[in-house]
């Protein structure tokens, strides 16, 4: 798809609907996964064109994160162990660029785990950040405590 990223801003929306859609997992699906897909079916279908192309061409441009740059940065990456878009070798690379990189690993989730398993994926997502609580990339107000 990458070498079709160019030319993205001339389809009509109905086929880069249809090119989104493929990946989505069919089948029987639990309730949770069935209604994020549902729920990103139903944006997707309140994108225009031009917001659909643009999305699509920034998603499927060839570039890079240089892991060496991050060094020294605190990451975690969350996965999950059913289907989902990102092959087995891409989620290897991604692990290989990061060594030091903590692990979430959530049971099942399809491809919107923020979504399907939300509960599960805002605890990983606490669990790191709290290490960047009471330092200046804390996102948490500090209280005065003046009572």
């Amino acid at each position: 798809m990458a070498t079709s990223s160019h030319t993205f801003w001339m389809m009509p929306a109905i086929l880069l609907k249809k090119m989104v859609m493929g990946n989505f997992e069919k089948g029987l699906l639990d309730s949770p996964t069935a209604d994020s897909i549902d729920f990103m079916v139903e944006k997707l279908d309140s994108m225009t064109q031009q917001q659909l192309a643009s999305r699509l061409t920034l998603n499927c441009m060839n570039s890079y994160v240089e892991p060496q740059k991050l060094h020294g940065i605190q990451i975690t990456l969350m996965d999950v162990n059913d289907e989902c878009a990102l092959s087995q070798a891409v989620k290897e690379e991604m692990y290989k660029c990061y060594p030091e990189a903590r692990r979430a690993h959530l049971k099942d989730g399809g491809n919107f785990p923020y979504l399907s398993r939300s509960d599960e994926t805002n605890l990983y997502l606490q669990i790191h950040l709290r290490q960047f609580n009471e330092t200046k990339y804390s996102a948490m107000e500090k209280l005065d405590d003046t009572s």
